[in-house]
């Protein structure tokens, strides 16, 4: 059986682009400390959502930035504290 230690990977190093590609074909530049180990490569269709990019209008911020705060003349004093 294997334990979770045996699944962990260390990244040193990671390299992104996100591309528009003209054709099939892409040739990626990797570091010398790259060759001759185990490296993983992803491709996958990066989906634009507009929706995600617009500030959220109801966030806690705007629902909280017109709120005051009044203490209706109390004060607080230490003598009745521990009561």
């Amino acid at each position: 059986m294997l334990s979770l230690i045996d699944h962990v990977k260390i990244w040193s190093l990671m390299i992104r682009q996100i591309i528009i590609p003209k054709e099939r074909t892409y040739t990626l530049e990797m570091p010398e400390s790259f060759i001759g180990k185990e490296v993983e490569i992803l491709v996958f269709e990066v989906i634009q959502d507009q929706e995600a990019k617009k500030p959220k209008k109801n966030s806690f911020a705007d629902r909280t930035k017109d709120l005051r705060f009044s203490s209706g003349g109390y004060k607080f004093t230490r003598l009745y504290a521990n009561e």
